[in-house]
């Protein structure tokens, strides 16, 4: 056995204890009193915000006004997504061939073409008095302001969805007072010369989502491998909790903080009405994310004739136009005859000695493309495409 410390090895230990006990309570106080400055600071800015605009109400009204301008904002005709797009390839029938993908995974949809429950979502969530304000919403700023001071930290910010859509179309991105002053000028005036469709769908596909996801269509692939119209009430709740912190309710890498996220944003829209009590415990009982990541947009249809239509396109209009410019691509591929075409060599040609063939369908008439197929027997592929890059007649 061995034997008892002596008493002042016993009184040091618990001496050096309890100094690391005070210093630790120490640290705890300045950051306590940092968050406190820091939600004073925020609360004190917002009520000057709201105190700057109802002035210019009373008498300042027209240098408000004149203090911003819709023209800084992106211009609206190539949409507020301002930002490169993916480009899509499509069959004579209508169906995707493939996509060319941009830096930023974008694809923007119109509101008609986004589920009804992402949108009651991201109001209930981001924006609760978003039909009932004129782009700032002032009852929410002082409560906003209010909810910190008491929590002693940043705990509620004050932005509506049109200021924050502003921030996503302003060009200057300096975080000043000033620079709060003129978005909260320039989500009025948005307001006031934009419906609330139109500023609800743009937000919905401008706001990043993770993940390189911008835009809800893009974030409905990502996460779902499905259209942004096709969303359930779930895969709403949960894409609509993303802006906030793509990165901290990731999903994929984070599912269970996402989960959490996702409860928030159901209990949201029990409160806002948005949903009743049966279909709030229909869905917060499922524990289960169902995420089906990214196959709706990766997968390539006819990857010969694909790759033929991508080559084409860069040699006519540049690859920058190609990745970024969010082009929609109609060819004349007939699906069918597709089929058909790669049929027809297999039948002939399907032995593993035989020579890797070709077969390519012109419509005599318009000089249309119809059908381009190619097969290598017994492999699963071949990159080289025999149609297009084979600088050899036919037959040799």
């Amino acid at each position: 056995m061995n034997p008892p410390p002596p008493r002042g090895g016993r009184r040091r230990r618990q001496d050096e204890l309890d100094e690391l006990i005070r210093r630790a309570q120490k640290r705890r106080l300045r950051v306590q009193k940092k968050r406190r400055r820091h939600a004073a600071i925020v609360a004190s800015l917002l009520v000057l915000i709201v105190g700057g605009i109802v002035a210019a109400g009373f008498g300042g009204a027209a240098a408000f006004e004149a203090s911003c301008s819709l023209s800084e904002l992106r211009p609206v005709s190539t949409g507020p997504q301002g930002g490169p797009a993916n480009t899509f390839v499509y069959a004579a029938s209508g169906s995707l061939l493939g996509s060319i993908p941009a830096d930023k995974n974008r694809q923007p949809v119109a509101l008609s073409q986004m589920s009804p429950w992402m949108g009651k979502a991201t109001v209930a969530i981001e924006d609760r008095r978003f039909y009932k304000h004129g782009g700032v919403d002032y009852k929410g700023i002082v409560r906003a302001a209010i909810k910190d001071l008491r929590a002693g930290k940043v705990v509620q910010g004050g932005s509506t969805i049109t200021q924050q859509l502003v921030r996503n179309l302003y060009i200057s991105r300096q975080r000043t007072f000033k620079r709060k002053i003129k978005e909260a000028c320039l989500a009025i005036k948005l307001a006031r010369n934009r419906s609330k469709d139109w500023i609800l769908g743009s937000y919905m596909n401008a706001v990043y989502y993770g993940n390189h996801a911008y835009g809800i269509e893009a974030a409905a692939q990502t996460y779902f491998s499905r259209r942004a119209r096709t969303l359930t009430l779930d895969q709403s709740a949960l894409l609509a909790g993303l802006p906030q912190a793509p990165s901290v309710f990731d999903p994929i890498h984070r599912p269970l903080d996402a989960l959490e996220r996702r409860d928030e944003v159901l209990r949201a829209m029990l409160e806002s009405g948005a949903l009743t009590r049966r279909q709030f415990g229909s869905a917060i009982a499922d524990r289960d994310l169902h995420l089906v990541p990214g196959r709706l947009y990766t997968r390539i249809r006819e990857p010969y004739f694909f790759s033929y239509v991508r080559d084409q396109l860069i040699a006519e209009y540049g690859a920058n136009t190609v990745r970024t410019g969010g082009l929609k691509v109609y060819t004349t591929i007939d699906p069918g005859l597709q089929v058909a075409a790669r049929k027809a060599i297999i039948d002939t040609l399907s032995a593993r000695t035989d020579p890797a063939s070709a077969l390519v369908s012109i419509d005599p008439a318009t000089g249309a493309i119809k059908a381009m197929a190619a097969v290598t027997p017994g492999t699963s592929g071949n990159q080289f495409n025999l149609v297009a890059q084979a600088k050899r007649h036919a037959g040799s």
